[in-house]
Parts: structure tokens; sequence; C-alpha cells
């Protein structure tokens, strides 16, 4: 008899515990929904990117999208924070009046080192050991943004990206099935 409670213990255990074990990482992303779920998530270099962690320190899913003296500007920043290190996503558009159905390149266009299209992805990493690495796109490692819904009533907004982001050493961090649906602030 306890033979048999040990092993149907042990199959239950086992059961229960690799259900995300089981999904491909593009499973374990959040749906892609334009209900205004507060939802987001991305693969990085094909991991699975969520946020996580405490909102001590600031939040770790944001959006916010407003109209002021120079145009529109939507903000999002999904962070995954551990005990020691703190990974952020941000993604920004300005200064173009979002439209639903449209997709947006991420390009941080600079001149003379003034930056005259400021729609870009960046990824960063902070550790409390280190100093913080930086991946930017640039004019030449892009991406692109989708807005999927665009509800200025309700203040909901969705959408989809991807892009690459290098940093100064030359290395690229690839960002990909990128999705979110916020309610957003103004």
């Amino acid at each position: 008899m306890k033979n048999l409670i040990l092993i149907l213990f042990t199959t239950f255990s086992l059961s229960c515990c690799n259900k995300d074990e089981d999904k491909t990482p593009i499973e374990q992303l959040p749906q892609a929904t334009t209900t205004g779920a507060n939802t987001a998530g991305c693969l990085v270099d094909g991991e699975v990117f969520l946020p996580k962690g405490t909102s001590l320190g600031g939040p770790i899913l944001s959006c916010f999208y407003q109209q002021n003296q120079y145009g529109y500007h939507l903000g999002l920043s999904i962070v995954n924070k551990t005990f020691d290190i703190d990974k952020v996503i941000n993604i920004a558009a300005n200064p173009t009046q979002l439209v639903e159905n449209m997709t947006y390149g991420l390009i941080d266009s600079k001149e003379n080192g003034v930056s005259y299209i400021s729609n870009f992805g960046e990824y960063t990493i902070y550790s409390n050991v280190s100093q913080p690495i930086s991946f930017e796109t640039t004019n030449t490692v892009t991406g692109e943004l989708k807005i999927t819904k665009l509800n200025t009533q309700q203040r909901i907004i969705s959408g989809t990206f991807w892009y690459d982001a290098i940093n100064p050493q030359g290395e690229i961090v690839k960002i990909r099935e990128g999705r979110f649906d916020m309610h957003y602030v103004n």
C-alpha cells in the first residue's frame, strides 16, 4: 500500500510541476489580446521575458500614451527583476499620433548627434556589481512596432513588436514575438 501511495504521489508531482516546461517559449508568452489585460512579454535571444519581481523601486510593467507640445509620446516598459539583476525592455514612439493597424519602425535615427526620429527599442541589464549594459536600436539595427488596438476613450493600447538592439561593443540582442495589451496612463 505504501508503494502504491508513493507511486501515485510521484506521478502526480511530476505531472503537475512540468506544465511550463512542456510549453514552447512562444506558448509561455501571454496571449496577444486587445482587451486591456495589462499583460506583456517577448523572447530575448529565444528566452522567455515576462514582467517579474516586486514593484519596489518602480513598476514591473507600465505604459503611457500622451500628447504634449511636441506631439505624441508612447512609452512601454517591461521589467524582469531578480535578487541582483534587473532586465528592462523599453519601447518609445514619438512624436507621431499612433494609428490602429499601423506598423512603425524602431530606428532611433540621429543626425549630428540629434535624434530626429525617436521610435526606438532598448534592452538594459542592471546589476548590483557592474555598470549597466545597454542595447539600443539604431538607424541600421532596427525593428518594428505594430499597434493592433488604440482606444483613447478606455485608454487601451495593444500591439506587437520585434527588434534587434546593439551595445557599444557591437553585441546584438534579438527581441522577438513581443506583445502587449495595456491600459495606459496619460
